[in-house]
């Protein structure tokens, strides 16, 4: 069904580290199908994953452009834990492309989250959801997207 909130967790693969500062890697790959699902207003979420003593998620959209009108694909990091609570992180989002079939940095920041907020970003690649989920589209790999964020806890 087009447009609904799915609410299967995807499952990761989550590399964390302790030293020297933390951080923790997690791979998303999600398929076409779930991708076209996600059309015109759907998401899908992660497995939960853990760094720092807090739980976070990915979640994965299809939103409209708020600049151009079009609806595009958009990924999210997401903080469980909900109340006062403050935490630091940087992060930054990739994805592989057919080109190299390695990873391409294509978002990256800095947030402090409070309890229960999100922070991603709209439109990922830059292109509208029909480029985006075209045959050709560089992002698909065998009928996968492999996403990929990097975290590390800021000091």
């Amino acid at each position: 069904m087009a447009g609904i909130i799915q609410t299967l967790h995807n499952p990761i693969l989550t590399l964390c580290f302790e030293v020297p500062r933390q951080q923790c890697v997690v791979y998303l790959d999600l398929k076409r199908e779930e991708c076209v699902n996600l059309f015109p207003a759907g998401r899908v979420y992660s497995q939960a994953f853990h760094l720092g003593g807090h739980g976070f998620f990915l979640s994965a959209h299809c939103n409209m452009d708020q600049q151009s009108s079009f609806h595009c694909f958009g990924l999210f990091l997401g903080m469980q834990e909900k109340g006062s609570v403050s935490f630091a992180v940087d992060y930054e989002f990739s994805a592989r492309s057919k080109q190299t079939e390695g990873y391409h940095s294509k978002y990256k920041g800095n947030y402090t989250f409070t309890g229960g907020k999100v922070v991603g970003y709209r439109n990922l690649f830059a292109v509208p959801w029909t480029s985006f989920m075209a045959e050709d589209s560089a992002y698909f790999i065998n009928g996968i997207l492999h996403l990929r964020a990097e975290l590390t806890v800021k000091k």
